[in-house]
């Protein structure tokens, strides 16, 4: 099962949000026939990723900007994809993933997040998994609860997606997907 996992590649990120949250990665890449989905930034939180299942001899799935590859150089993947756009990335991250995991970030995570609740909603029935961390995507959620009360969606938020805090559920809920 190929899982991607978004998360940030910002370094000076809470402390105990790292260890809680690079306790979750290691606990999921020992998990059997589990391999990651890289969006290629080797820092921060999407480093701990790459290197905790690269450590666990998992098989990794890069795929890369061109931009992007000429920076990432240390990194050995299973197989790579290299595309033009970070948007051609985020299609190919989907298409390659069966299951996508998110975990605190910013932008780029939130874009992620955004995309694949739309190629969801349009009808792709891949498992979105929310990693709500000291409740860390709440306002978010709540604006989307708000969207849907407003008319502005047509489904309540927990359609297309599970919200979790419990780490244990999570690994549950990726040990049931294989």
């Amino acid at each position: 099962m190929n899982l991607f996992i978004a998360s940030t590649a910002k370094e000076n990120v809470n402390q105990d949000l790292l260890k809680e949250v690079s306790n979750l990665i290691n606990e999921i890449a020992k998990i059997p026939k589990v391999n990651l989905v890289f969006g290629t930034y080797h820092k921060g939180l999407m480093k701990v990723s790459y290197d905790t299942f690269s450590n666990n001899k998992k098989d990794i799935i890069g795929v890369i900007t061109e931009y992007d590859k000429k920076n990432c150089k240390n990194e050995k993947y299973t197989k790579e994809i290299v595309v033009k756009t970070s948007t051609e990335r985020f299609q190919k991250i989907f298409s390659e993933s069966d299951l996508l995991l998110f975990l605190p970030g910013g932008i780029g995570t939130l874009s992620e997040l955004f995309s694949s609740i739309e190629e969801r909603k349009n009808g792709v029935k891949k498992k979105i998994i929310i990693y709500n961390y000291k409740f860390f995507f709440t306002p978010i959620l709540e604006e989307l609860y708000n969207l849907y009360r407003e008319g502005f969606i047509d489904e309540p938020p927990a359609e297309y997606m599970i919200i979790e805090s419990d780490k244990e559920k999570i690994l549950s809920m990726i040990k049931e997907e294989i």
